[in-house]
């Protein structure tokens, strides 16, 4: 199986970039992203194609530098250290993430989201450090 996590990160900021911004998909459209665009990438997710992915990304991308968006497709990471003198403990951490084999790295905190990009209700895990 191909290693998709630079797709998947891609497709967890633009997900997160849709939800945030009901407006979003309209501008990418107008900056000349195809409509039927939208239903290829949830295609390429499902199907966990790099190849794929990648074209159809770089497309939104472009389309929103168009539309004088950037970053829609562009994942940022942050590292938070622990604080100085705390010992190791067991954290749970629950929430709301992408419910697809080929899931990308967003994730929800509070309500029953939806992703923005397929239309798929987002799955509840809980995860613990152990």
């Amino acid at each position: 199986m191909p290693d998709l996590t630079p797709q998947l990160r891609r497709v967890g900021r633009l997900c997160a970039s849709l939800e945030s911004d009901d407006e979003l998909r309209a501008e990418i459209e107008r900056g000349g992203f195809p409509g039927r665009g939208w239903a290829e990438l949830a295609d390429a997710i499902r199907a966990g194609s790099p190849r794929e992915l990648t074209t159809l990304l770089d497309a939104i991308e472009e389309a929103a530098g168009e539309a004088d968006l950037d970053g829609v497709t562009d994942p940022t990471r942050e590292f938070r250290p622990l604080p100085n003198g705390s010992a190791p403990v067991v954290r749970a951490v629950t929430g709301w993430r992408c419910p697809l084999p080929h899931r990308c790295g967003r994730v929800e905190l509070a309500g029953s989201p939806r992703c923005a990009v397929t239309g798929d209700a987002l799955t509840w895990i809980s995860v613990d450090s152990r």
